[in-house]
């Protein structure tokens, strides 16, 4: 039988052949004229680089914040992913998001409104579609995603990508958005400030094919949507990141889920938390074991509420369709269309005369805007060219459900 000392000889030996080779390689590198520092460089040459508006690169490469090699489209390390309980509709376009917050940096936790990021700190949105056939080759086919967004990379052979937009917040505390649109060939983006519109065609299962347009907004038109706290002035804020719509699981990889929340806080990236008990949260308006009213108000919110609450740049009409807003009866039920005439919109007329008319989606003006698409008619005004036909149906359904009096 081997003695414990000839068991341990061949550990001893392999260990010091380690250490040669090691000492070679070093040997090697240095002679080569490498050093640690030129390791150093290429990690901090990898890393995301936060640019203000002024000085913002025509490629969204020099960013560094998504990596493409050709096959995958990737967060940079830094990055998280996340996503909302309802989201924005972009013309039924998915979106791959992610925040950036500069090392040693926190978000401030707010129970109420818009997350607070520190300077430096940077969203993106990167909109993308399920590749398909379109009948016409004038147009890019695409198709509706299936299933929830999750992870943090994207498959460019069975996804086709069409923009990035990106938020950073500038060393004067003002948030600035640039659009960035894909080129045809995948590789990378560039910026478009005056936007850009794309012919496609929407290809759905059992239904008619749809040939719209796809605006990429204009850097200017930013303004429109994301003045949510100014009432249309100079400043714009992220609409989507609030404690109740990313309170929420993520499947961050496969198999591996995390409340977005708890998530942050565990990756020192969110002070103030107190843990999800208090958090607030809004409903999936997919999900149908919510009630109708959860899942009307969660969708109106997050697609409307930028502009029509008191603060948003819709305030003037007098139509508020924020999560606290919706729904209540203690204050008038004008402020959130119920039995409200409009106030500048001319709209059809007769018998679409109130915002909401309790129990009659079909003459109520607010499912009237949501399902058109036309100039003067389409609401939100910009970033629809298609109805949101699943959404809607929930509208209606929660408009015929209110027990309120008729109008008069």
């Amino acid at each position: 039988m081997n003695s414990p000392s000839t068991l341990r000889r061949p550990i001893a030996l392999q260990w010091i052949l380690s250490l040669s080779l090691s000492i070679s390689a070093s040997a090697l590198l240095a002679a080569c004229g490498g050093s640690s520092s030129n390791t150093e460089e290429a990690a901090a040459s990898s890393k995301p680089q936060v640019f203000e508006q002024s000085t913002a690169p025509k490629k969204l490469s020099e960013w560094r914040l998504l990596i493409n090699d050709g096959k995958t489209l990737s967060l940079n390390a830094g990055l998280v992913p996340y996503d909302l309980n309802s989201a924005l509709f972009s013309d039924y376009s998915s979106k791959l998001r992610s925040i950036y917050v500069p090392p040693g940096k926190q978000i401030a936790y707010k129970a109420d409104g818009t997350l607070e990021f520190p300077i430096g700190s940077v969203i993106t949105k990167t909109f993308y579609y399920p590749k398909a056939t379109p009948s016409d080759a004038a147009n890019l086919g695409v198709a509706k995603q299936s299933g929830k967004a999750q992870g943090s990379s994207l498959d460019l052979a069975s996804n086709v990508l069409i923009e990035t937009r990106i938020l950073v917040l500038q060393p004067d505390g003002t948030w600035s958005g640039l659009p960035y649109v894909w080129d045809a060939d995948q590789k990378d983006a560039q910026l478009k400030v005056g936007g850009k519109d794309v012919a496609m065609e929407l290809v759905s299962a059992g239904a008619p094919n749809q040939k719209f347009t796809y605006s990429v907004p204009t850097a200017q038109s930013c303004q429109q949507c994301h003045s949510t706290a100014t009432a249309g002035g100079a400043g714009i804020l992220p609409i989507g990141p609030k404690a109740r719509n990313l309170n929420k699981s993520y499947e961050y990889s496969a198999g591996v889920s995390k409340n977005q929340l708890v998530n942050l806080d565990e990756l020192k990236l969110l002070s103030g938390f107190t843990g999800l008990a208090a958090a607030p949260v809004n409903a999936d308006w997919r999900d149908s074991g919510q009630t109708l009213e959860a899942r009307a108000k969660a969708y109106l919110d997050v697609n409307c509420a930028h502009c029509h609450s008191s603060r948003g740049a819709a305030f003037q009409s007098g139509l508020m369709l924020d999560f606290n807003s919706v729904g209540q009866t203690t204050a008038s039920t004008v402020q959130w269309g119920v039995c409200k005439k409009p106030l500048a919109y001319g709209g059809p007329g007769a018998p679409y005369l109130y915002g909401i008319e309790p129990g009659q989606a079909d003459v109520s003006l607010l499912l009237y805007r949501m399902s058109h698409t036309t100039t003067g008619d389409v609401m939100p005004a910009i970033g629809r060219h298609l109805n949101h036909e699943e959404a809607n149906s929930v509208v209606k359904d929660w408009i015929n459900s209110l027990k309120l009096p008729a109008c008069l």
